[in-house]
């Protein structure tokens, strides 16, 4: 892959511009990880609305019909259920871990395995979750393990 770069003076926002013989699953991943970088979602917190980029999220835990967002040392409240923020977040660094929770890959620090087929993640935040049975194979997709 082959990288250039041009300083445009003249022009008013970022322009990217993707060469190939062909569209291939390496070209998709570009694009999808480009899209994610301005991808953004709200939270709710006391009474206020915030911006927050996906890349500073750690995940989204759904309790009691109630969409939570984890951030470093914050947590956010949102009004979309985990199916509509997977499908917003599909073909990003984001996964699906359990029925109630999505991770994002860019803050787990290690993966263990654990009895029974299930996975424990730790994040960079030392936060421990679990990666449910039967969502395993989609990590180990992801990860190309």
């Amino acid at each position: 892959m082959k990288i250039i770069i041009n300083e445009v003076e003249d022009i008013e926002d970022v322009e990217i511009v993707i060469n190939c013989k062909t569209i291939d699953e390496n070209v998709t991943r570009i694009i999808s990880k480009l899209k994610a970088l301005e991808e953004k979602i709200t939270g709710n917190k006391d009474g206020k609305i915030f911006i927050l980029d996906t890349n500073e999220i750690f995940y989204f835990e759904s309790v009691d019909k109630k969409t939570f967002i984890y951030m470093d040392r914050e947590v956010f409240q949102t009004h979309l259920r985990l199916y509509e923020l997977e499908e917003r977040l599909k073909n990003t660094d984001f996964f699906r871990a359990s029925k109630s929770t999505i991770i994002n890959l860019r803050k787990v620090k290690n993966i263990v395995p654990m009895f029974g087929g299930r996975i424990e993640i730790l994040l960079d935040n030392d936060e421990k979750l679990v990666v449910s049975r039967q969502y395993v194979p989609i990590l180990k997709n992801k990860l190309d393990l």
